[in-house]
């Protein structure tokens, strides 16, 4: 019987897809997309030895959400990806994959997010409305944006500051916080080159949960989408500054305080 537990503890998740009820149960779901899902899985974890520890049933689910959403689990390509912590596999979507989800929808006329450098904006307390003032490529840093326009003439838009963002990150990522307390650089949060999309993704997801079309696939990459690394639930985002409105889309979500 310890024999049998090593030996499901070194399981390669290779050998977990190719199991017949495995088999069975992708073939039942993906249908057409199970092979290139097998490959793509595996190739993945073979780049990935953090990934090779996690549990394959649970690997495997994680990755079904992409497919669910039609999104590549591609690191290069940014638009989702699965995190492991601690040896348990989440999914996340990137800032790219959350583009995607609302391009398909065909309701927006601008969409975007981008960072916010020193003297490029200013902002009016009282109604929230955003002017653009200029680049200004080598200032500092000081916030990110993102922006939607709908076909309707809907605008809005959510500002943060870097010490908005930094807070955001220490509230809901259990690896930044690790980091933060032990000097360590486990988490997206504490990769000079991963944070800004992180910053993106979150003031992107605060804005089209709150003021967006949230279609199916954006209600669905909500709802899968890990908050312990991501810290951006558009729940948590008390308020998005309405830049101006014509005429409100009948699936837009109010502002929600908790």
């Amino acid at each position: 019987m310890a024999n049998d537990v090593q030996v499901q503890k070194k399981q390669t998740i290779g050998n977990f897809l190719n199991l017949p009820n495995t088999a069975k149960f992708l073939e039942d779901n993906l249908r057409e997309k199970r092979s290139e899902f097998v490959s793509n899985l595996i190739a993945l974890c073979d780049n990935d030895d953090n990934l090779k520890e996690c549990d394959p049933s649970k690997l495997m689910l994680c990755a079904m959400n992409a497919t669910a959403l039609n999104l590549p689990l591609n690191k290069n390509l940014g638009f989702a990806y699965i995190i492991p912590y601690k040896g348990v596999p989440s999914f996340q979507i990137g800032y790219k994959g959350l583009i995607q989800l609302a391009i398909r929808s065909g309701a927006y006329e601008f969409l975007n997010a981008c960072d916010v450098r020193e003297g490029e904006i200013t902002r009016n307390k009282i109604t929230g409305e955003i002017k653009f003032l200029g680049e200004k490529p080598e200032a500092k840093i000081i916030g990110y944006l993102a922006y939607l326009k709908l076909n309707t003439g809907f605008s809005a838009s959510l500002y943060m500051t870097e010490a908005e963002m930094e807070a955001h990150a220490i509230r809901f990522s259990k690896m930044y916080q690790y980091d933060k307390a032990n000097k360590k650089t486990s988490s997206k949060w504490s990769d000079p080159l991963a944070r800004p999309k992180m910053a993106l993704k979150t003031v992107l997801k605060g804005l089209l949960g709150t003021y967006g079309v949230l279609t199916t696939d954006l209600r669905t990459a909500f709802e899968k989408d890990d908050e312990q690394e991501t810290g951006s639930t558009f729940r948590d985002i008390e308020d998005a500054n309405v830049i101006n409105q014509t005429e409100e889309p009948k699936e837009v979500i109010k502002t929600v305080k908790i």
